[in-house]
């Protein structure tokens, strides 16, 4: 490139988004927080007379059971605000709403605001007095054999100490490669900068697809040197993207919302930038990486209401995981009601495909991968591709997964192959491979090293903390002792906590928050629960005591269960968070560790890809997740929660390393980052079958030509010679299948074989040749056409790939000849049959005696499956001696034990009974619902298909129907909001909100002061989904009418 800019890398901003007349009508009503959560003395609650020796005691039952004292109802009810905004009752106080992304906290303010000292841990004094007092003799010993393992079971900690890590990371450092020795400028970058921090850069760096295809592949793009290209020549084409207003295109009004709804004043620098590139500027594809914190949603945002109402064509926004969608569906409502757009959920079962075409308001589609894959198929399949004019693709690197990464790709293959103008911007903070993507999806990269605060990185060997120097040279600069700590623990407690988790986490919290990333989801709970025994009990039991308490009571109330491990811990303001619990539970963990009144979450990796939650200190309790050793991605993404803006002066990260890890842990360190490598191939290439499936049934390719030159576009052919794969030769194998297994046929009778054809054996009967079956043969040439069976077609539709399709086809055939329709639990049997594996137990197996006692008191009508299945007493009573799920019936009953706790669900047993009952987590039983949901909506559009279901197709629409709100027909309509849920329904009811329309004409403050435990934030978003339903009702009659309208002028003119 002859002219570059680089800009270098500041943390100013420089675009002011706060309005002069802020303190006019646009301003936001705050709230004080003493007025929602008093912090006063004269509180009352129920630890008002509480001491900690019963805390810690046999009274913790009586203190913190599920089931509230009488007595102590009205106390909690009583500790809101005379208003009944009560806890959570409003999400801007000044002292936390302000302290976000983009606002710098001014000199001499913290985050938290309290009257609560820090006790100085580093004085010998303090320490001795905190923690050598610290009995811990109520502590059960396997509670104490898995509390900072998770990976392994280590009773006796292994030696560890700075000098032994070091000595296992030299043989790690990076070889000299054989090339001619570098210039003195190339040895300024340290070995570190080029692996930990790869891709995560100081300055600029913008670079056009163009110049990444001239790029020799044996010399990849050198992102440290790499520049802002000066495309700003007289030849360039102006720009013509239409404007609204000053603020990038759109009204002054979006800035004002943005403020108001978000506290954001000001873009940062690189935002301003980005949103300025040639790629946006002249619709290109964009892929743009900084590190966790950065700020990249913003910028999505901004570019998806630029799409919404500039250039008025629908957006389709794809995030990683469901919880991630309703949170963004809620959040966006109110720029929806304000700026007159549509915001639509599409996961599991919500969605309508395709969606029903508005003329006279934009949609925002919010989808998960798969349900935004099926979504942009039914667009295309309806011929109304050209509705979407950007697609947002959020974590890009989940590309490289396995499974929703093939999907991913074949998604964004099917969109680029379309060209139907749309414009896929993608954003990512770990990704490795930047350029294959950018070959890939044709779009121009552009990387910028910004962090809001500085970030220190430190690994703990032992008792010693190293300072990760990433300038540094030798190990002995890259790894710099900082201090040692000790804490003078006592003996019980050196025991229970030999890394000194305890006293990390006590010179940070609670007046910062703190996150401690663990290896396993019961890691999670048994380290919450220590540290609620050994960090100092009066400073954390008194920080925020009532807000405490009202939470505690929300989660009971609200969830229907308050956690044994959250009674105990809580108190302490130290909670976990893992999927095994329901999303509203994590949802009221989240938002009280926002507010500071959690300071402490002990959680698994998820929670990094996932949830916005920023802290002070970030803790990985060990490199594993799971039981496998942590990637360079991951640990990225771990520390990357540490340092948000408004947390402090810097953010701090510690990796606690033991001896036998040290080894791996420096591989991990001088890796260079995870590269999203195709899964196309993987698992027999069922992500290909099933994109080969979906381009046939969508006419983008209907002969051997179109499919070569689709699949040549994918992710995995840009990687074929990297992978060693044949992609022709894949895409032939495949063909070979599918026409073998009857998914595919020719569209007109064969021509003659040319010399050029490939030969294709397979059992379909050509021209109905009376030929022997063993001589029959298919000649496909390069421009045969071909289509899809009536089965093809049906997984097609379906979203699912044509073995799948066929496993379910015999199951529906064979129910079809019996089925059994006095309860749901064949339908549901069906449901379960979809998702199965080869032992059906996926997600948990079933438990023998639970299974027996339950099948025992089932009525008989509900025992008939049990028989048609072939389950005789004798299986029953074999079942009871050996009490294990083992045998030739081990598939049907792990599917039958899955059956019937859908079955309690459908009945409307609460969740937590359900859980109890069958000894399963929550948060796995609400995922199970979610998976149910979209194999019911996959089995009714695979009915549609087949004429000889098509009796099916009303029944799983029904059980679609009553699973997705699995509640009373009263509370049906309520429950169609978002993030409202069983509990919350029936409060709503109670309160006289009876349907969409009571809720949408009402005022949020009137929502607040009529139900317990509703923030406003909380029901502004509830309000606005309300209004949104409505708006779609309005546009869906209005379609009709103008329909209607033309008709009839029509046959007027006639």
């Amino acid at each position: 490139m002859s002219n570059k800019r680089i800009f270098c890398n500041k943390n100013k901003r420089n675009l002011d988004l706060s309005d002069e007349t802020a303190s006019g009508s646009h301003a936001k009503r705050q709230c004080s927080e003493s007025l929602i959560w008093p912090e006063g003395d004269d509180d009352d609650s129920i630890f008002s007379s509480a001491k900690l020796e019963d805390l810690l005691g046999g009274r913790k039952e009586e203190l913190f059971g599920t089931q509230a004292h009488p007595s102590n109802n009205k106390k909690l009810q009583q500790s809101g605000s005379d208003d009944g905004l009560g806890l959570f009752g409003d999400t801007s106080f000044p002292g936390t709403e302000k302290l976000l992304l983009n606002d710098q906290p001014q000199p001499g303010e913290s985050g938290n605001q309290t009257d609560h000292h820090p006790i100085d841990l580093a004085e010998e004094d303090n320490a001795d007095e905190v923690f050598k007092k610290i009995n811990l003799n109520d502590l059960s010993i396997a509670e104490m054999e898995d509390i900072f393992h998770g990976a392994e079971d280590f009773s006796e900690p292994m030696v560890q100490n700075t000098q032994l890590f070091l000595e296992a990371v030299t043989f790690k450092m990076p070889r000299t490669p054989e090339k001619p020795p570098p210039s003195v400028k190339d040895e300024s970058m340290s070995f570190i900068s080029k692996s930990v921090i790869e891709g995560i850069v100081q300055g600029t760096q913008y670079v056009t697809c163009e110049e990444l295809k001239n790029q020799s592949i044996l010399d990849p793009v050198n992102w440290e040197t790499q520049a802002f290209a000066d495309y700003e020549t007289e030849q360039q084409v102006k720009d013509t993207f239409p404007s609204k207003g000053e603020f990038y295109g759109l009204p002054d009004k979006v800035k004002k919302m943005i403020l108001e709804h978000k506290g954001i004043k000001s873009l940062y620098e690189w935002q301003d930038e980005c949103l300025n590139l040639p790629a946006i500027r002249h619709r290109k594809n964009l892929i743009y990486a900084l590190p966790t914190s950065g700020g990249k949603t913003l910028v999505a945002e901004i570019l998806m209401l630029r799409e919404l109402l500039c250039r008025e064509r629908n957006v389709l926004f794809i995030l990683p995981y469901v919880s991630i969608v309703q949170e963004k569906v809620s959040a966006m409502s109110p720029f929806a009601i304000d700026l007159d757009f549509i915001v639509e959920e599409y996961t599991a079962g919500k969605g309508k495909c395709p969606p029903q075409p508005s003329r006279k308001r934009r949609s925002l589609f919010i989808a998960s991968i798969e349900k935004g894959a099926v979504l942009m198929d039914s667009l295309i399949d309806a011929q109304r591709p050209h509705e979407i004019g950007l697609v947002v693709v959020d974590e890009l690197h989940l590309i490289g997964e396995r499974g929703r990464g093939a999907t991913l790709e074949a998604f964004l293959t099917k969109v680029m192959f379309l060209n139907a103008g749309i414009q896929i911007v993608g954003m990512s903070a770990t990704i490795g491979n930047l350029s294959e993507i950018s070959s890939f999806l044709n779009a121009d990269v552009y990387t910028r090293g910004f962090r809001p605060v500085e970030l220190k990185e430190y690994i703990k060997c032992g008792s010693d903390l190293l300072e990760i120097n990433s300038a540094g040279q030798t190990l002995e600069e890259i790894f710099v002792p900082s201090r040692s700590v000790d804490y003078n623990y006592s003996e019980a407690v050196k025991r229970a906590d030999p890394d000194h988790l305890a006293g990390l986490i006590s010179e940070c919290a609670p007046e910062h928050c703190c996150l401690v990333f663990c290896p396993s989801r019961k890691n999670c709970e048994n380290v919450a629960l220590l540290l609620s025994r050994i960090v100092p009990k009066q400073k954390f039991f008194e920080h925020r005591r009532s807000e405490k308490v009202d939470l505690m009571d929300a989660l009971d109330k609200m969830c229907g269960i308050l956690s044994p491990v959250l009674a105990k811990t809580l108190p302490y303001g130290i909670a976990y968070h893992h999927s095994g619990l329901t999303t509203d539970e994590r949802k009221y963990i989240e938002t009280a560790y926002r507010f500071g009144v959690i300071t402490v979450i002990c959680c698994t990796s998820t929670l990094a890809a996932g949830v916005n939650l920023p802290a002070k200190r970030v803790i990985i309790r060990a490199p594993y997740v799971g039981q496998e050793f942590m990637t360079l991605c991951k640990y990225k993404q771990m520390v990357g929660r540490a340092g948000r803006a408004g947390l402090g002066e810097a953010g701090e990260s510690i990796l606690i390393a033991q001896s036998k890890d040290n080894l791996l842990v420096g591989q991990m360190l001088f890796s260079p980052m995870d590269k999203a490598l195709s899964s196309m191939d993987q698992q027999e290439a069922v992500g290909l079958q099933s994109l080969i499936l979906s381009v046939v049934g969508l006419n983008l390719a209907e002969c051997r030509r179109d499919l070569n030159r689709l699949v040549n576009s994918t992710l995995l052919s840009v990687q074929a010679s990297a992978l060693d794969v044949a992609v022709d030769e894949i895409v032939l194998q495949i063909l070979r299948e599918m026409f073998k297994n009857k998914v595919l046929q020719v569209n007109e009778p064969a021509a003659k074989s040319k010399i050029n054809s490939s030969e294709i054996i397979t059992t379909q009967d050509v021209n109905q040749t009376n030929r022997p079956a063993g001589e029959r043969r298919l000649l496909i040439g390069q421009s045969t056409p071909f289509k899809l069976t009536n089965i093809g077609r049906a997984a097609f539709k379906a979203g699912i790939d044509y073995k799948r399709a066929n496993a379910i086809h015999k199951e529906l055939k064979q129910a079809q000849q019996q089925l059994i329709l006095t309860n749901y639990l064949h339908l549901l049997y069906l449901v379960v049959c979809f998702n199965s594996n080869e032992k059906g137990d996926e997600l948990f197996p079933a438990d023998a005696s639970i299974l027996f006692g339950v099948y025992t008191s089932l009525p008989p009508d509900s025992q008939a499956l049990f028989k048609q299945l072939g389950f005789t007493e004798a299986h029953a009573a074999r079942l009871f001696k050996t009490q294990s799920v083992q045998g030739p019936l081990s598939l049907q009953l792990n599917r039958l034990y899955k059956v019937l706790v859908l079955a309690d669900i459908l009945n409307l047993l609460p969740l937590p009974n359900v859980a109890t009952k069958y000894n399963v987590e929550r948060g796995t039983l609400q995922h199970l619902i979610s998976q149910s949901l979209a194999a019911s909506s996959a089995i009714v559009r695979l009915c549609e298909e087949l004429e000889e279901f098509w009796c099916f197709k009303p029944l799983f629409e029904r059980i679609l129907h009553k699973m997705d709100r699995c509640g009373t027909f009263e509370l049906e309509p309520l429950m169609e909001l978002p993030a409202v849920r069983i509990n919350r329904a029936k409060q709503l009811f109670a309160a006289g909100f009876k349907t969409i329309e009571d809720i949408a004409k009402t005022r949020p403050i009137l929502l607040v002061q009529s139900l317990e435990h509703m923030p406003l934030r909380v029901a502004t978003e509830i309000v606005s989904a309300a209004k949104i339903i409505l708006m779609k009702k309005l546009d869906h009659l209005e379609e009709e009418t103008e329909n209607l309208k033309m008709c009839l002028k029509s046959s007027r003119k006639d």
